[in-house]
């Protein structure tokens, strides 16, 4: 799911995401940029990690339309 801001992928995993997201942001597999539709910056993959997983887009991976729509998340990522 993405872009994503760092609280929304907070919210659906339950941990603290600062770290990793450092590390993949160091290895160039996603980038932080500004969103004009959220306050806070939104994170989403890199051509280079698309290429690593061998596919074109993040749709092209397995099962990306159900869990991008999932209810589960959708509930989560909802403002209050």
């Amino acid at each position: 799911r993405g872009p994503i801001t760092r609280s929304e992928l907070e919210q659906i995993r339950g941990v603290n995401c600062a770290v990793i997201l450092r590390n993949l942001e160091m290895r160039g597999l996603i980038q932080e940029t500004e969103s004009d539709d959220e306050l806070l910056p939104v994170f989403e993959l890199t051509i280079d990690a698309l290429r690593f997983l061998g596919i074109r887009s993040a749709k092209d991976l397995p099962d990306f339309e159900s869990m991008h729509a999932h209810e589960y998340i959708e509930s989560t990522v909802q403002e209050p």
